[in-house]
């Protein structure tokens, strides 16, 4: 569970990192899910994969160890959807960079509250494009201007405006294998390439609380603009859905 200084170090910085390492036979789990993974998808893009656990169903029983929604709970309280995962998967000496952004801006949540899971396979070192993140940028709870990117060294196409004249200010988060950090939905965070020798791979997990709702026929509009879809499995983990979600599946019964 997490400490009230770890509670604190959330709610004043947006980010606060578990004590809480898997289990040796977790991290094996998580290990052979991710080879089976790349091994194969080995033709396709794997830096950056939306919808994880919609694409392979095995990943979806990591998002509810109750290692990690026990202190999911302490921060967004105890009715929980787990709505969306990613798998970030940095390759060795030429890993993309990951730009500076908000995770909000297009998110069909209403109101706007999540929680992203950030879980380790691999260790996280300084070397090898950590998550990074600007303490406190969460607080004013309002979504900040970010400008287009056409590149293809990146795994996303957007980055904030003016990240330049704050980025001083970044924290790195390091983690073992099994290991996870959590962050809010308005922080401000990116990583650097990997021009390691060594493999940077996670899993992100998202959970709102049921008190929200998902707007899967208001995010139709957005979908158009972005050129991507919106539309997510909802999956009830913990306590009731308060909201009238399309909930795909009720995992408290």
């Amino acid at each position: 569970m997490l400490s009230d200084n770890q509670i604190a170090t959330y709610k004043t910085e947006g980010l606060t990192k578990s004590s809480t390492c898997l289990s040796e036979d977790k991290i094996k789990e998580l290990n052979k899910a991710l080879e089976k993974y790349l091994e194969e998808h080995k033709d396709e893009n794997t830096e950056f994969v939306s919808g994880l656990y919609e694409r392979d169903s095995d990943f979806l029983k990591f998002a509810m160890y109750p290692e990690i929604i026990s202190e999911v709970k302490q921060l967004i309280g105890k009715d929980v959807i787990l709505w969306g995962s990613s798998l970030f998967c940095k390759k060795e000496k030429n890993g993309k960079e990951t730009p500076w952004h908000q995770d909000g801006e297009y998110w069909p949540i209403k109101p706007l509250e999540s929680v992203t899971v950030w879980l380790s396979i691999d260790e996280v070192t300084e070397e090898n494009g950590p998550l990074q993140y600007i303490p406190g940028s969460h607080l004013d709870r309002k979504l900040a201007e970010h400008n287009t990117l056409n590149s293809n060294d990146v795994t996303l196409n957007q980055t904030l405006k003016n990240i330049d004249e704050i980025k001083d200010q970044a924290k790195s988060v390091i983690l073992k294998p099994g290991m996870f950090s959590m962050h809010d939905v308005y922080l401000f965070h990116g990583s650097r390439a990997n021009n390691s020798g060594k493999r940077r791979a996670g899993l992100t997990y998202r959970y709102m609380p049921a008190t929200s709702f998902y707007d899967h026929a208001g995010a139709k509009a957005i979908e158009d603009k972005i050129g991507y879809s919106l539309q997510r499995q909802l999956h009830l983990i913990s306590g009731v859905d308060k909201s009238s979600n399309k909930i795909y599946q009720n995992h408290t019964k």
